[in-house]
């Protein structure tokens, strides 16, 4: 059982580390991107980069992640290539389905999106969904045995040869090359370059294991009852902030033109605004990773309680880490927002939209750890299809009265739909979670005051100096570090974290005994 422990642990910070990195590389991309080809430009690759993002819930998180646990219930290798079969081929079928819908109507999208020449972006997003069968069968197969390795270097080599094809293409237009949608649409085709290195990458990696795996059983394949509806549950609630941009999407651009700006003007602000999604996307790959790693574990309902400890570990620590995350980007956002894109332009936009960071990873903890409970799954997707109404209606109230601001605060109270409507649920029982009150009060006091230390530290630094990119790398590289120790510290004080917990942190060992922590 340790060993399986050991394996999970491991598992999770392979994937964690290759996101994050694969994250961090989205982020800088979009540093030179923004500067290169302005906001506006940022706006045209931007609009339909939603689309993009249902191709990487599908292919990257969500799918691979209810995959693997399917994987993981059959009984012999056999069983698990036979599923694998299947599995292929039904997502072939549909994914082609899509790509042809999408080429076939990316006209009319890019009519709804605001800009009818924004089809030709579309067309080459649409692409990426024939990759979807070969990337979210393979990374399921995989990680259906702790294995994460394979699932991190094809992440990792599809990002990065993305973002090689990204700034290629921004280079172009900056010496006059492209215009603005030739770039755009060469952008967004990066994405369907990328996943191809995947599969190569993937495709090799199973040969490998295939020549070496020694085929047995019966090949009879076993499913859980319900595991259509966990596949949609697990789905969409790992790709929540994505269709919140999609309704943003087709939907903001119109509004702040409602509100009596130009249309020049509203591609500037939703640009402004599309700033703050990699900054998301980087923040809740630490749940998204623990969420990969719990579901195989939960092979059968029956055998939840047997990792009840190991998850209950897993989710304090991921909630840990994401209050860290939320309250420090909070804290820090004019000073990240210049430095990643040059000015403070939305940087209170921004601060509202990192609530998000922690709303969203409480909510796919919550999925994951209930995702087998079939009576009230029903109830979640319920939930679901209310938070993206939601959504859609607070934009049309809030867009024109706050501008940008308003837009954060619609997906930030949207995503509150779920995370109450859930608890409610289960009638606020933090059992199942390990989250007593004590627990929640100290995690809410520490990233208070880490918060705040760090805007102490950042205004006195601040005072007399105007804020430009290198002023707020310097004070980024003071803030930090020391907020994070802050924040250790107080955890240590308040004993927020058992040994144990601390040890599942990357160099946990090392850390324990630099914060001299005891059983």
């Amino acid at each position: 059982m340790q060993k399986e422990v050991s394996r999970a642990i491991k598992g999770t910070w392979i994937l964690t580390i290759a996101s994050l990195f694969s994250e961090l590389l989205s982020a800088i991309y979009r540093i030179p991107l923004q500067n290169i080809v302005g906001d506006r430009g940022y706006f045209i690759y931007q609009q339909v980069y939603p689309i993009y993002g249902i191709f990487s819930v599908l292919a990257l998180s969500g799918l691979p992640v209810v995959i693997s646990k399917a994987f993981a219930q059959q009984d012999s290798l056999s069983a698990k290539h036979n599923l694998l079969k299947k599995t292929f081929v039904i997502l072939s079928i549909s994914c082609v389905v899509v790509t042809g819908l999408l080429w076939m109507s990316s006209r009319y999208l890019a009519f709804l999106m605001g800009d009818s020449q924004l089809y030709l972006e579309v067309r080459m997003v649409a692409l990426t969904f024939l990759l979807v069968p070969f990337e979210a069968s393979l990374r399921g197969y995989f990680q259906s045995d702790l294995l994460m390795t394979p699932s991190a270097i094809s992440q990792v080599s599809e990002q990065f040869l993305r973002i090689v094809v990204i700034i290629s293409s921004a280079i172009l237009f900056g010496h006059g090359i492209l215009n603005v949608y030739q770039m755009g649409s060469i952008a967004n085709a990066g994405a369907f370059i990328g996943g191809i290195l995947a599969v190569i990458i993937l495709l090799r990696t199973f040969q490998k294991h295939h020549e070496v795996e020694e085929v047995n059983g019966d090949g009879k394949i076993k499913l859980e009852h319900g595991l259509v509806l966990e596949i949609l549950l697990i789905v969409v609630f790992t790709g929540i902030t994505i269709f919140y941009q999609f309704i943003d999407s087709f939907s903001m651009l119109r509004l702040l033109m409602h509100s009596g700006i130009s249309l020049t003007q509203a591609e500037i602000q939703k640009g402004i605004f599309d700033r703050g999604q990699p900054l998301l996307q980087l923040g809740i790959v630490i749940s998204l990773s623990f969420v990969s790693t719990i579901m195989p574990q939960l092979k059968e309902t029956n055998r939840i309680k047997q990792n009840q400890s190991t998850i209950q570990k897993m989710v304090r620590v991921c909630l840990w880490l994401s209050v860290a995350e939320t309250a420090g980007l909070i804290a820090l956002m004019p000073q990240i927002n210049t430095m990643l894109f040059t000015d403070v332009n939305g940087s209170k936009t921004l601060g509202i939209y990192m609530l998000s960071i922690l709303i969203v990873s409480l909510i796919n903890l919550l999925i994951a750890i209930t995702s087998s409970d079939d009576e009230k799954n029903i109830h979640k997707l319920v939930l679901f299809g209310m938070s993206l109404v939601a959504k859609a209606a607070l934009n049309v109230i809030l867009i024109p009265k706050y501008g940008i601001a308003g837009g954060a605060m619609a997906t930030v109270l949207s995503e509150c739909v779920i995370l109450f409507g859930i608890l409610i649920i289960y009638g606020f029982n933090r059992e199942f979670l390990s989250l007593d009150e004590q627990f929640i009060f100290n995690l809410i006091k520490a990233g208070l005051v880490m918060a705040i230390v760090v805007k102490i530290i950042v205004s006195l630094f601040a005072v007399g100096t105007t804020m430009t990119r290198i002023h707020s790398v310097i004070l980024n590289i003071i803030a930090i570090p020391i907020g994070a120790l802050v924040y250790l510290k107080l955890s240590k004080h308040w004993q927020m974290l058992t040994k144990e917990e601390w040890e599942i942190l990357p160099m946990g060992k090392y850390l324990t005994k630099f914060m001299k922590i005891e059983d």
